[in-house]
């Protein structure tokens, strides 16, 4: 599991998600949608439900990792952190 500040661009190690049941619902769709093929370089956004915020989510695999070209500067050094 990798988590980047979107905002800040910064690695986190510890976040707390407070979703109201509709956006749970969304959040596992999104989940669903990227497991068809977990190897596709995709993702997925969950808003909140009065558009103030947003959840990206995609999935980690190893294929991913061997090639981070396709990645930003801070997700492909949060990727080599351990």
């Amino acid at each position: 599991m990798r988590i980047l500040d979107g905002d800040k661009q910064i690695p986190l190690r510890n976040v707390q998600l407070y979703l109201t049941p509709r956006e749970a619902e969304k959040f596992c769709q999104a989940l669903k949608l990227l497991l068809v093929d977990p190897d596709a370089n995709e993702h997925e956004h969950v808003f909140a439900e009065d558009a103030s915020r947003e959840i990206s989510v995609s999935l980690l695999t190893p294929a991913k990792l061997r090639d981070l070209s396709g990645y930003s500067k801070a997700e492909r050094k949060m990727f080599e952190e351990r």
